[in-house]
């Protein structure tokens, strides 16, 4: 998910290296084991995002009232964006 996003390029270019410090070993491998932590960090939060986003969608899935619920939430963010690109002056 993230090789196509240029903020990931940019961090791994610019902000990355400001914590490899030449004196306590070799630059390559410290770039690639903070690589390495990042690819652990991003795995377990993006995994966690998806557990919490499956679990909450099954439990808000049960409950037909809960379903109208946000169909009428949804629709009234709408009509709501609606009315204010109808009225929205250049």
């Amino acid at each position: 998910m993230n090789v196509t996003n240029p903020k990931v390029s940019i961090f791994f270019l610019a902000f990355l290296p400001q914590f490899a410090d030449p004196g306590r070993g070799s630059l390559t491998l410290q770039i690639i084991l903070l690589g390495f932590i990042f690819f652990i960090s991003t795995i377990l939060i993006f995994g966690s995002v998806a557990l919490l986003a499956g679990t909450l969608g099954e439990w808000l899935n049960k409950s037909s009232k809960t379903q109208l619920i946000l169909n009428r939430v949804a629709g009234t963010v709408f009509v709501a964006l609606a009315l204010k690109l109808i009225t929205t002056q250049r």
